[in-house]
């Protein structure tokens, strides 16, 4: 799993899957699974690819 950080909060999130959207507008819509990173219960969000691609930056933590 990649860990990637928000480019204007510096929040970390954890990308748990790529996933299908399945709503009528936007059926076949790919997006990213993702939850926030390191919190005890983390929300948990869907985000399409190319907007999260632009938003967010994959870290590598050591």
């Amino acid at each position: 799993m990649k860990v990637y950080r928000h480019k204007k909060t510096g929040n970390l999130y954890l990308q748990l899957d790529e996933v299908k959207n399945c709503t009528n507008a936007n059926d076949g819509q790919k997006m990213f699974f993702y939850t926030e990173y390191g919190k005890e219960n983390p929300m948990k969000f869907v985000r399409e690819i190319s907007e999260f691609l632009e938003k967010f930056e994959e870290v590598k933590l050591p």
